[in-house]
């Protein structure tokens, strides 16, 4: 498999509320970084190993009524795989200042490298949409 075609299965993983958790965790290396940059939701941003990134992924779920991503276009420079993709969400509960039923939409540039066949590192710029927050 291409690492194209290994993103592509990640993000259809990630998108797919329903996916065993497993569908996620085989695609990425045992020594899985994922790097967030600042923004809205993490405005420090953060950084997680596999395990932390797996247990985000699972709470974030928690979270949405539903959500996915939108593959605008990949660009592939060997192992590396850039991706710009819109990811919308809707909250299935509150969290913080952000109320259940709001829309949260995020443009977004990934930048995930492949090794042995599966994701090793990833950083994520996610660039979101203004939204209102109840006072």
């Amino acid at each position: 498999m291409s690492p194209a075609e290994i993103v592509d299965r990640y993000i259809t993983a990630v998108s797919d509320a329903g996916a065993p958790p497993d569908a996620v965790a085989d695609l990425l290396h045992p020594q899985y970084v994922f790097r967030e940059w600042p923004n809205a939701i993490a405005p420090a941003g953060r950084e997680r190993d596999r395990a932390e990134a797996l247990a985000a992924l699972a709470h974030s779920r928690g979270l949405l009524e539903r959500g996915g991503f939108e593959v605008h276009e990949h660009v592939v420079h060997g192992d590396t795989v850039v991706s710009r993709m819109t990811w919308r969400g809707v909250l299935a509960v509150d969290a913080g200042p952000l109320k259940a039923g709001m829309e949260l939409t995020a443009h977004v540039s990934q930048h995930s490298t492949v090794r042995d066949g599966r994701i090793w590192r990833t950083e994520s710029f996610d660039c979101y949409e203004p939204f209102a927050v109840a006072e």
